[in-house]
């Protein structure tokens, strides 16, 4: 059983701290008083208490300075404070709660509405209390999550890339002797080892996109270094889906201020999906183009299934696909749209997704016209 909740009451007026403590004790509180806010805040100090009760007006330290000073001290800093006051002065209440005051109540004091308002400022701080904890185990969570991750990344990526080498050299050797066979079974260990490493890639820039934006290293790129960077991170999946990959891109040359690792891969992860939810050999279109406002539109285009809207909220979640159980036919974490807009929040973009059940889907990447470089500026630059 938990024990009584302890308040503290401070009045220079020993009468009304007599009148107090009778209610106080009669409703079961743990009853502590001072007669001043020095004499008070030593008690605080070294009892501690679950509310403090105090007088405005009072010698050596009123109500005002003990508040204030309540709150300027870290160890005592959430201990909630009523204030009492008889005086006529209209900013009396203001500059209480201006100096930190929880509650206020005025004199003559009407005891029911007293007890009322103890019950209600305890119960109060006792919630806000349960909410800092649950906050404060929140973002320990979140601290291990994000130190766990790094580790992870560590720990996992250096073997993985010894087995990726490892695994090219011996395919290598197989197929110098010619041994298809033996050079399958490296295959599958580079294919395994290259999505068990984009898996923990995609992982730590899910974590890093729940921490806050993703930080981008700019450089110039075009577009079409762009869209090359793209297709090689999804040459597997595309030679697997055997799709037909079309792009129809407006300038190739066209140069933009990019991370261009990042936006490769969010448009990496657009053309896997298009990829693994069409009909085996469906096509895909790579587009690019300027908008009429003058912003870089980014395209991805295929033949799937399509998406009703509620399914279409759900694909833009992190780690959600419309069936994530073991039994699924496809691959992945269901991170690839939440990525991609990530990435493309990271730059100041948009990712736009258009989707209609039985005719496919369209996911477009907006960039800024800000992003792309400026022709006279570049005519510049190569002059000089």
């Amino acid at each position: 059983m938990s024990s009584a909740p302890k308040v503290l009451l401070v009045d220079d007026d020993p009468i009304m701290r007599e009148l107090a403590y009778e209610k106080l004790n009669a409703a079961n509180y743990q009853v502590s008083m001072a007669e001043n806010g020095a004499a008070a805040l030593t008690i605080l100090k070294r009892d501690g208490a679950d509310l403090v009760i105090s007088d405005l007006e009072m010698p050596v330290m009123d109500g005002f300075e003990l508040t204030q000073t309540i709150r300027a001290d870290r160890a005592i800093a959430q201990t909630p404070v009523i204030v009492i006051t008889a005086s006529d002065h209209a900013d009396a209440v203001d500059r209480a709660f201006g100096a930190g005051a929880t509650s206020f109540l005025a004199k003559p004091i009407n005891w029911t509405l007293f007890n009322q308002a103890v019950k209600f400022v305890l119960r109060a701080s006792n919630d806000q209390r349960a909410l800092r904890q649950a906050r404060d185990q929140a973002e320990a969570g979140a601290k291990f999550k994000d130190g766990l991750m790094s580790v992870m990344s560590h720990e996992l990526r250096t073997p993985l890339n010894a087995i990726i080498g490892f695994g090219q050299l011996l395919g290598e050797r197989f197929a110098q002797q010619n041994d298809p066979l033996h050079k399958e079974y490296a295959d599958y260990i580079i294919d395994g080892g290259r999505r068990l490493l984009n898996t923990i890639s995609d992982m730590l820039l899910a974590s890093d996109a729940g921490s806050g934006p993703i930080a981008i290293a700019e450089a110039e790129a075009t577009v079409g270094d762009v869209i090359a960077a793209a297709r090689t991170i999804s040459a597997s999946v595309i030679a697997t889906t055997q799709t037909d990959v079309i792009e129809t891109v407006q300038d190739v040359d066209l140069a933009i201020n990019c991370d261009q690792r990042l936006l490769a891969r969010a448009l990496s992860k657009l053309i896997e999906n298009a990829a693994k939810f069409s009909p085996r050999g469906a096509k895909i279109i790579i587009g690019a183009a300027l908008t009429k406002s003058g912003d870089l539109a980014l395209l991805v285009k295929d033949e799937g299934p399509g998406m009703a809207p509620g399914r279409l909220k759900q694909a833009l979640a992190p780690f959600a696909q419309s069936d994530m159980s073991l039994k699924r036919s496809e691959q992945g974490l269901g991170l690839g749209l939440p990525l991609a807009g990530a990435i493309a929040r990271a730059h100041g973009a948009q990712l736009k997704v258009i989707s209609t059940v039985g005719l496919g889907t369209r996911a477009v990447i907006v960039l800024p016209a800000d992003r792309l470089c400026s022709p006279a500026a570049k005519r510049a630059e190569n002059a000089a």
